[in-house]
Order: structure tokens, then sequence, then C-alpha cells
């Protein structure tokens, strides 16, 4: 799978630190100005997961 932004940043605070998606999804917005929808980094996280 890709190294992008999204990728590593569940990557690191969702599966090694144990953050929440809601944490994630400010997170994003904070640093990057990105604003995802829950549903779709639950997905992103279901095919980093399978990778």
């Amino acid at each position: 799978m890709n190294h992008d932004i999204i990728a590593q940043t569940l990557r690191t605070y969702f599966l090694e630190k144990g953050k929440t998606i809601k944490v994630i999804q400010r997170y994003l917005r904070m640093k990057y100005h990105l604003i995802m929808d829950e549903k779709l980094l639950e997905k992103r996280l279901q095919n980093l997961s399978v990778n």
C-alpha cells in the first residue's frame, strides 16, 4: 500500500498508539487541513489491516 499521510497516520496513531478515529480526524484536520469522513478512515484502516 502507498505510504501516504493518511496511511502513516492510521498506522502510527491507531495501530501503534491506540488512538480513536475521532482523535485521528482532529489530528488530520489540524495538521494537514484534511477533512476526512469517519467511514472513509475506517475503510482505509481495513485496507491497511488486510495488506
